[in-house]
């Protein structure tokens, strides 16, 4: 009787032990994915309801529904924090970011980008005739807008410029407007949509020549320890390539900006 009720206990305590294990495992496993992004409308921002929504949200949050893995998202202001959470393996995804040699270290990128942005230079409506650029050389008597760790060009960076570097990017329009700064390098349409939104559009505008066009990725946190990241990045681009070749991305530029693509 005695050898009975210890076995009972040991199978008992066995079972709870599996129970846990099992338990861990499966908490481990559903985990979610920790995406962060810099607000920028119309990809990146928040509804009423405090949801994170735009093009690039919606589109990670496509490939994580056909995946079946969960996911969380929020938007930091500050470049440089994303860039620390990333390296540090905080975060899992970080939206909106332009591949650079210098970031391939805590970075993974897909082959696939969705979006080509267009940088153009923003000036007072008033020096429209008076600001010419065709060159960065054109713009070195002015006092010029940068945001910090962000890529633009490395000609961009290396050249002898007067540049007033803040760590938010949102801080360049009403310093332009200010007159605290002559010229800014910023993401051309979206900066159209904020501008007509405040009823800008009669007082900034941009010049016509492009300070650069490249892709920009959803990329991946090298440092990440969550166990669905590699599911995720195995999957990205097969299923983005899907979204594309479907429409599914056209419908998502129409949905947002009433245009097929940027």
């Amino acid at each position: 009787m005695l050898n009975h009720l210890k076995s009972n206990k040991s199978t008992t305590y066995f079972i709870g032990i599996l129970f846990i294990i099992i338990y861990c495992n499966t908490a481990y496993s559903n985990q979610p994915v920790k995406v962060v992004g810099t607000p920028e409308k119309p990809f990146r921002y928040s509804a009423a309801n405090g949801e994170i929504i735009g093009i690039d949200a919606e589109i990670l949050k496509i490939v994580f529904n056909k995946l079946s893995i969960a996911s969380e998202f929020r938007l930091i202001n500050v470049g440089s924090r994303i860039i620390k959470f990333a390296q540090e393996g905080k975060v899992d995804v970080v939206m909106s970011f332009s591949r650079k040699e210098s970031r391939e270290s805590y970075l993974i990128y897909p082959q696939i980008a969705y979006k080509e942005f267009t940088w153009n230079f923003f000036i007072r409506k008033e020096d429209e005739n008076k600001i010419i650029y065709n060159s960065l050389k054109d713009l070195a008597n002015l006092t010029i807008g940068a945001t910090q760790d962000w890529a633009y060009t490395p000609e961009f960076w290396q050249a002898e410029l007067k540049l007033d570097i803040v760590s938010n990017n949102d801080l360049h329009i009403p310093k332009l407007l200010k007159k605290r700064i002559d010229i800014v390098p910023l993401n051309t349409f979206p900066t159209l949509l904020i501008l007509q939104e405040q009823g800008l559009m009669n007082r900034i505008s941009f010049l016509p020549k492009p300070l650069k066009a490249k892709p920009y990725y959803n990329a991946f946190s090298r440092a990440s320890k969550n166990p669905n990241l590699k599911k995720v990045i195995d999957n990205y681009d097969p299923i983005v390539k899907q979204l594309i070749d479907s429409g599914e991305v056209k419908k998502l530029y129409k949905k947002h900006l009433g245009i097929d693509r940027l």
